[in-house]
């Protein structure tokens, strides 16, 4: 057996490294606040923006905006607990910190892949791949999702100010179905999908975008119908926030033309992986070129992207930071277990 001492040497070790890596994560998630908040040049106009709906504007917008939040992630959470069912069974509220951790570490990290670290802290950690691969369904669904209202958001939002003529638009509405379409089948089929396209030798080279699809197999038509389900709710009061927002700020164009520039900006976005410190910036810059386009006021619609921001992402992950620091983390993904195993003779 290891001597007290040694076993005593490697516990102040591990404590030791588990207090890095969460003061990392810390300082991370603080830096990139620091930059997209506080180091804004125009943090005051938008404050000052902010206080002036606050005091003159509707508020119960923003409080629907705020209490629409929670609801958000816990659709989150349901899909998150359906998915990982097959591997691991979680209560609502382990499924809500899981997410929460999610929200942090993707904060930090290109295209959120982040994510995908965040919620393997809160599995066992014999099931840390299972984890990604459960992440991965879920962000595929999102996915879908999005690009499939978004693509139609943007045809509107073309014809609505004659951007593109009658017969373009007409080829835009048929791409649009078609490829809708065609991502359902792969979303539900993919292995039949798979087999199609490697019989088509140009594409033999994409073997690791085929492993990556691969993981639908993993569940059934039940699972990813459901879990498809979650993703336009939720898709749906991520959006319904957005419009509280706009009408907060004055932003008042009407229901319609709300829909097709919301879904017109989250399909742009989606289709721009950014590092995290200049997501903030591409949201607004895309927003900006959206609702100008109406007529909208630049600071406002500035205001309304920031606080959508705020509410959804920076709150949540403060939260999330705190379910962090209280886990163990080398122990989530497996390193204190061999540290047990190997200090054992």
């Amino acid at each position: 057996m290891a001597s007290t001492s040694t076993i005593k040497s490697k516990t102040k070790i591990s404590g030791s490294l588990n207090l890095v890596f969460k003061l990392l994560i810390a300082g991370l998630l603080s830096y990139v606040i620091y930059q997209q908040v506080f180091s804004r040049e125009d943090v005051g106009q938008l404050y000052a923006s902010f206080t002036k709906q606050l005091k003159d504007g509707e508020i119960i917008y923003l409080l629907l905006a705020f209490f629409l939040m929670p609801i958000n992630w816990l659709l989150e959470s349901k899909k998150w607990q359906l998915l990982s069912a097959n591997f691991e069974k979680q209560t609502l509220k382990e499924s809500v910190k899981t997410i929460l951790g999610g929200v942090v570490c993707s904060l930090f990290s290109p295209a959120r892949i982040g994510e995908y670290g965040g919620r393997v802290l809160f599995v066992k950690p014999e099931n840390n791949w299972k984890a990604i691969t459960a992440t991965m369904v879920g962000s595929l669904s999102q996915l879908v999702i999005v690009l499939s209202i978004g693509s139609l958001g943007l045809i509107s939002w073309l014809g609505y100010y004659s951007l593109a003529n009658r017969y373009a638009l007409t080829g835009f509405i048929v791409l649009w179905v078609f490829v809708t379409l065609i991502g359902l089948a792969i979303y539900f089929h993919v292995d039949i999908f798979i087999n199609i396209i490697k019989r088509v030798k140009i594409f033999n080279r994409f073997e690791r975008f085929y492993d990556g699809l691969s993981v639908l197999k993993e569940y059934q038509q039940w699972h990813l119908t459901w879990t498809l389900f979650y993703s336009f709710i939720r898709y749906s009061v991520y959006s319904l926030q957005y419009w509280l927002l706009l009408l907060f700020f004055g932003i008042n164009i009407g229901l319609l033309p709300s829909i097709s520039g919301i879904s017109t900006i989250f399909f742009i976005q989606t289709g721009v992986p950014l590092p995290p410190i200049w997501d903030l910036f591409a949201r607004g810059e895309v927003a900006i070129q959206v609702w100008g386009s109406f007529g909208a006021n630049e600071l406002s619609v500035l205001a309304a992207t920031f606080t959508l921001w705020v509410i959804n992402l920076i709150l949540p992950s403060l939260l999330g930071l705190i379910f962090i620091v209280k886990i163990n983390i080398l122990k989530s993904i497996g390193y204190d277990q061999k540290e047990n195993s190997s200090g054992t003779a």
